[in-house]
């Protein structure tokens, strides 16, 4: 009976302390959540940056502009900082998923393992509890001798095998048990910013419509953003122009050129083709002894020009119809103002849709215009270049060179640049010049 207890005392011991075995945690953290994380603070030096610059115009005296440009610069950086944090949020879940399942499945293996230990101890005690010396000593010769220590040396292998793997596995599971409620506790950080985050781009977002509309009481700090306005609008108008008249030319050139190419094609085949028929009638006259020689003469269809869109032009919005303000000359602030396009009143964030299929000749930012896009299409049936613009944007969705389908998303509604409020402004431009875009497009 001594016997016995001292054995359940022993493996209790032995259970013990493979139980209390060293707990291993690994800093590294998922790349791609570091990745993501490194994003976000990256956004967020630029969030501090940014309205560093602010206070210094102000304290300056800045342009107008300067300023709105860098509350727009904030909401922009606060806009991807949302969209990232919702990514990261969204790992986040993915990782504290997988290393639940991850802990049953070694807490099922640690199990198996421990199983295989606890086999072990009965099978030590159902054989009498012998010793491994007293296996050694009981050898009748030394042949008996050294294949006994041959087995006393497998069965301690075998005991330390069993007790290496139930400490790697029991090491591995207080690491994904780590990880799990380091993962929790960071998808909190995240939540919690994230909704502090999106309620200072509500707060940006009126503060951004409301910094130009400022203006409106105080007229002289009105007129200067308005004459900065206009002459920034009158820069890139000039070089809007000349870059897409360039770009017409060059669209005319190819038309041409492919034109000749299937003229002179269309004139080979025609060749080639009377030269056969010509030769078949002389083989018929030679074979019938007649002199006659058909020579009729038909005349060459000219080919028609390849142009790269002859489709028309859509409402680049859903549901949002009414004109704001109109093409040509209107007064702002009691001063004349040419307006190159028209505007559509909608929500900042609504979807903008390119009105016909081209290719993105820039989008970016500019003090008066915001967030905008220019969308090259071609020329048209009359061998002029067609493109749009699309300015104000919350957020740009497309990028220099990209194809865009008509209908495709290109941005959102903004008040991004010399904005009264949230709004779309679009223009048509034919050869670079700017027509009204009512002459194209009806809701």
């Amino acid at each position: 009976m001594r016997s016995f207890v001292r054995k359940i005392l022993s493996l209790f011991i032995v259970t013990s302390i493979i139980v209390s075995c060293f707990a291993f945690t690994s800093g590294a953290e998922d790349a791609k959540t570091q990745s993501l994380q490194d994003q976000i603070d990256s956004l967020g030096d630029q969030i501090e940056e940014y309205e560093e610059q602010i206070r210094k115009l102000e304290e300056e005296h800045a342009g107008e502009l300067q300023i709105k440009a860098n509350l727009d610069a904030v909401g922009e950086a606060t806009r991807q900082k949302i969209e990232t944090s919702e990514l990261l949020f969204e790992q986040l879940a993915a990782e504290i998923e997988a290393t639940a399942e991850d802990i049953a499945k070694k807490e099922a293996a640690i199990e198996v393992t421990f199983n295989k230990f606890l086999e072990r101890m009965v099978t030590a005690y159902e054989d009498g509890d012998i010793s491994y010396l007293s296996i050694i000593l009981n050898s009748s010769d030394m042949g008996d001798f050294l294949s006994r220590m041959d087995m006393v040396d497998s069965m301690l292998e075998y005991d330390r095998s069993i007790k290496t793997q139930y400490e790697e596995e029991k090491a591995e599971l207080e690491a994904a048990k780590a990880s799990l409620e380091d993962s929790k506790a960071k998808q909190a950080e995240v939540l919690a910013e994230l909704e502090a985050d999106r309620a200072s781009y509500e707060a940006l977002a009126a503060e951004q419509e409301a910094y130009i509309r400022s203006l409106e009481s105080d007229l002289s700090r009105a007129n200067s953003a308005l004459e900065e306005a206009k002459a920034a609008d009158n820069a890139l108008n000039d070089e809007l122009q000349k870059h897409l008249a360039e770009l017409a030319e060059q669209e005319r050139l190819l038309a041409e050129q492919k034109a000749r190419e299937e003229a002179e094609r269309a004139a080979k085949e025609e060749a080639a083709r009377r030269a056969a028929e010509e030769a078949a009638r002389a083989a018929e006259q030679s074979q019938n002894n007649t002199d006659e020689t058909v020579t009729e003469q038909e005349e060459t269809p000219a080919p028609a020009p390849v142009y790269s869109d002859t489709g028309g032009f859509i409402w680049p919005l859903v549901g949002y119809t009414y004109v704001t303000s109109g093409f040509g000359w209107r007064m702002l602030n009691g001063v004349a103002d040419n307006h190159l396009g028209i505007d559509i009143g909608a929500p900042s964030g609504v979807p903008i849709y390119a009105s016909k299929s081209g290719t993105v000749v820039t989008a970016t930012f500019h003090h008066s215009y915001g967030n905008y896009v220019v969308l090259n299409h071609g020329v048209n049936s009359s061998g002029h270049g067609e493109s749009t613009l699309y300015a104000h944007m919350s957020a740009i969705a497309c990028s220099p060179g990209q194809y865009v389908n008509q209908g495709d998303i290109i941005g959102y509604v903004g008040c991004t640049g010399y904005s009264f409020g949230a709004h779309l402004h679009f223009e048509v431009r034919i050869d670079g010049v700017p027509n009204d875009p009512l002459n194209f497009v009806s809701p």
